[in-house]
């Protein structure tokens, strides 16, 4: 039987080295194009929440009363400022510590009342409210709100 002497041959080093290159800089240019698509997505987003922060700089309000009757809790608001004030966090601190979001928008220069009834917090839980941490909210994007926790006042209820 003879063998046959088959002279097998590899491509030569100056291409295998082109085609790495070429490889690579197809990697790092689909990184790079990904990578800057990424980065404007971010940026607009730390965008909009610093704009909203900005506007917690305006915001200005009181609370009149905050009242306890059986289960419910009526806080008077009054904004103090033309910045509207579009959704509310409150701490209600008695027994237990309970806290809730309220949606209730108040316009600039605008009294409101905030109603919070037994399906808002856990009466029997907290008991008598001693007080109410009131925390304003700015909406920065589709169901997106920013609290303005350098707004926040602490208020003893009663009435």
């Amino acid at each position: 039987m003879r063998i046959k002497n088959f002279r097998k041959k590899g491509i030569s080093p100056l291409i295998a080295t082109t085609m790495l290159v070429g490889f690579t800089v197809a990697v790092v240019a689909m990184v790079v194009v990904w990578s800057r698509g990424y980065i404007e997505e971010r940026a607009a987003k730390e965008e909009v929440l610093a704009n909203t922060k900005l506007k917690c700089e305006n915001v200005k309000f009181t609370v009149e009363e905050a009242c306890q009757t059986g289960d419910t809790l009526d806080i008077n608001v009054k904004n103090l400022a033309s910045q509207q004030i579009d959704s509310w966090i409150l701490r209600i601190k008695g027994d237990a510590v309970e806290a809730t979001e309220q949606g209730v928008a108040i316009k600039g220069l605008e009294t409101k009342e905030i109603n919070l009834g037994p399906n808002d917090y856990d009466a029997a839980a907290v008991g008598i409210i001693q007080t109410v941490e009131v925390i304003p909210a700015i909406k920065a994007g589709k169901g997106k709100y920013v609290p303005c926790t350098g707004q926040m006042l602490e208020v003893r209820a009663g009435c």
